[in-house]
C-alpha cells in the first residue's frame, strides 16, 4: 500500500486449476477452466470509470505455462479484452509465429500491462504493452537461450461499462496430439 496516496495492489483473479489445450489448428480459447463452473478472468464494469477520474488506473496480467509439439508445427498467440466471454475481440498479438523446439516441453511467460488513458463517451482507450518469454529447452531447466518479444498496441472505443473477459488465445499450423498448450498460472491485478 502507498502511504502517499492510500493505493493498494489487489488480485481480481487467480486461474483456479491447469487448463491444457491440444490438436487444434483453428484459434481457441487457453484459458478457459475447463469446468465451466470455475470462473473466468474478468474485469468489472465501470472498473476504469467508477472512480472520479479512471484515466491512469493500470492492470498488470502475468500468465505461465507451458507449451510443446512433437511435429514441425509453430504456433500463434493472442490476447483478447472481450465483452463477450469466447468471443475475440480487441486482440493483440503476443507471438506471431512460435516455433517450438521438437519433441521437448517448454516454460513460458507472458507479463502485460494495461493502463487507461482515456474514459467517457469517447470510450475506454487503453495502452497495453508487454513481453512474452520461452525457454527452448526442458522445462524445469532454465535456458541461457531464451527465445522474447515485446509488444505494445492500443485499444481504443471500448465500452468501459460492461464486463470484459481477458483471455489467452492460440492456433496451432499443424494437428497432432502432442501439440500442447498448458496456463498453470494467471493472475490479474488491479494497480490502482
Amino acid at each position: 500500500m502507498s502511504f502517499y496516496t492510500g493505493t493498494q495492489a489487489e488480485l481480481l483473479y487467480a486461474l483456479p486449476a491447469n487448463v491444457t489445450k491440444n490438436t487444434y489448428t483453428t484459434q481457441a480459447v487457453l484459458s478457459v477452466p475447463t469446468s465451466s463452473t470455475l470462473p473466468r478472468c474478468i474485469v468489472p464494469g465501470k472498473y476504469f470509470s467508477a472512480v472520479p477520474n479512471g484515466v491512469g488506473r493500470s492492470l498488470y496480467l502475468k500468465a505461465k505455462g507451458t507449451i510443446a509439439t512433437t511435429s514441425a508445427a509453430t504456433f500463434t498467440g493472442v490476447i483478447g479484452w472481450d465483452t463477450t466471454a469466447a468471443t475475440l475481440a480487441n486482440s493483440i498479438t503476443y507471438w506471431p509465429i512460435l516455433a517450438p523446439t521438437a519433441s521437448t516441453t517448454c516454460m513460458w511467460a507472458l507479463d502485460m500491462y494495461y493502463t487507461c488513458q482515456q474514459v467517457g463517451s469517447a470510450g475506454l482507450t487503453l495502452q497495453v504493452n508487454g513481453e512474452y518469454t520461452q525457454s527452448v529447452v526442458a522445462s524445469g531447466v532454465l535456458s541461457t537461450a531464451a527465445q522474447t518479444v515485446m509488444f505494445q498496441t492500443s485499444l481504443t472505443g471500448i465500452n468501459a461499462e460492461v464486463d470484459a473477459y481477458i483471455e489467452l488465445w492460440g492456433t496451432w499450423s499443424a494437428a497432432a496430439g502432442g501439440n500442447t498448450t498448458t496456463l498453470q498460472q494467471m493472475l490479474l491485478y488491479g494497480l490502482n
